[in-house]
């Protein structure tokens, strides 16, 4: 039953997507919020087939800890689920990505539009300096910036050494860091061609405050996504075996 499930999710939702890559064209000469409400349309449309398909639902926790304004939201990375997951729960929220992304075809005009982040690895210091612009332009808006601080998706239960950008952008931008855990990987797995069925749990834990040394930061911004994850992938396993 999960080979089909998974096989008729992945034929449905490859095919929409396509499908409204190529109609959402249009809208990246409209305003801004136009196209903004149809990527949300569409973030809605895969949550609902995820549910209706695979059995697969998903809850946030810990939403209390995040703060009134703008932050940086530094969260694990395991499943294709997390780069549309916090539309769930901010209208806008701007996302750092690997300048490459914006290679590909569509996608990168759309993440253009969308005023994404990219991260040139090979630009240096005036690559990192506009980065850091971007983002600063995103917390004018009161918006929250989503990184992956460690750059890649990872297996669950893996230990995942964290970049130096997310350091850098905390040194630097003197707003909270809200940790992320998640246990996405276990049901829907990078890639992963069977999904299960069950519910994802992704958790916000307590804010990490400006101020603290940059290897103090990262030691506790590590401990508590890692701690997490542990914990959450747990409660999966005992949950859903």
């Amino acid at each position: 039953m999960t080979l089909i499930r998974s096989l008729l999710f992945n034929i449905v939702a490859f095919a929409w997507t396509f499908l409204v890559l190529v109609l959402y064209i249009p809208l990246v000469i409209a305003p801004r919020a136009t196209l903004l409400s149809a990527i949300r349309l569409w973030v809605c449309s895969v949550f609902r087939l995820q549910r209706l398909i695979l059995g697969l639902d998903f809850e946030f926790r810990g939403t209390d800890n995040l703060p009134d304004g703008p932050c940086i939201v530094a969260s694990a990375h395991q499943s294709a689920w997390d780069t549309i997951a916090f539309y769930a729960v901010w209208n806008d929220p701007g996302f750092v990505l690997k300048h490459e992304l914006y290679r590909i075809p569509m996608f990168g005009l759309y993440a253009r539009r969308l005023d994404m982040i990219a991260i040139d690895r090979a630009g240096g210091a005036a690559a990192a300096r506009q980065m850091l612009r971007d983002v600063r332009n995103r917390f004018q808006s009161g918006q929250p910036v989503v990184i992956f601080p460690g750059g890649t998706r990872s297996a669950p239960g893996d230990i995942v050494p964290l970049k130096s950008g997310v350091t850098a952008l905390y040194r630097r931008s003197n707003v909270p860091v809200v940790p992320v855990s998640l246990n996405s990987g276990y049901f829907w797995g990078r890639r992963s061609f069977t999904k299960k069925s069950g519910k994802i749990v992704a958790e916000f834990h307590e804010p990490i405050q400006p101020g603290l040394g940059a290897v103090e930061f990262a030691d506790l911004l590590a401990a508590r996504i890692d701690g997490g994850n542990k914990r959450l992938l747990d409660e999966a396993r005992n949950t859903y075996p």
